[in-house]
């Protein structure tokens, strides 16, 4: 069974230990269940264990790992765009090519610029307008500041070796910013018009049966 080791960061062949199965119901109203299987198995490089998950659609599906949890994917809400740039950052990073994760962050960076109609010409500006925007806050513009700064060094600096350690922060900081420009502000900003909307009187309707004046 194909899957990737966490422990080993590697993709390998995975020995079959044990199986359980059983039907499930993906939506408590569904008239026919889902034939799934969990599979125990181990890595045979370095014997760590792991739980993958499939289901039977005709066929077993393509196993999926459930243990260790795998990275989560990001929001539908944010754009195919970014997400393929930071989906390669992080195939990147798996693969060990720490500078060339740290670029694919500040490619992303420069996504989220695009996204939002900001085109000044370089990153720095770029940025500055976001947050002029308003589409990020200080913080947040610190961290997008210190993400193109690694980016620029890795991007640039032919003898600059990117550390795992810093590899691993700018994949971090990059998906945090990611989540809080198109997922979180976005669902805060649905949260206030709903509580906004709640908050209204309800105006009341005339009762038919009550005399009218003419």
């Amino acid at each position: 069974m194909i899957l990737e080791c966490s422990h080993c960061e590697a993709v390998v062949d995975a020995t079959e230990i044990a199986t359980y199965k059983y039907e499930d119901h993906w939506d408590k109203d569904e008239a026919v269940p889902w034939n799934t299987r969990v599979i125990l198995v181990g890595c045979p490089r370095c014997s760590e264990p792991m739980l993958a998950y499939q289901t039977d659609e005709g066929g077993w599906t393509d196993p999926v790992r459930i243990f260790p949890p795998r990275e989560p994917d990001l929001h539908r809400s944010v754009p195919k765009p970014i997400r393929q740039a930071f989906a390669e950052a992080r195939i990147c990073f798996r693969a060990k090519a720490f500078t060339a994760a740290a670029i694919m962050c500040r490619k992303t960076l420069e996504g989220i610029c695009s996204e939002h109609g900001v085109k000044s010409g370089t990153l720095a500006a770029e940025l500055r307008k976001l947050k002029e925007k308003g589409v990020i806050e200080n913080r947040l513009f610190e961290w997008a500041e210190a993400l193109r700064t690694i980016g620029n060094e890795a991007a640039h600096g032919v003898e600059l070796v990117v550390s795992r350690q810093d590899a691993s922060d700018t994949l971090e900081f990059t998906e945090a910013l990611i989540q809080y420009v198109f997922t979180y502000r976005d669902k805060f900003e649905e949260f206030k018009m709903r509580r906004a909307k709640a908050a209204q009187p309800v105006e009341e309707q005339p009762n038919e049966d009550s005399p009218q004046d003419f």
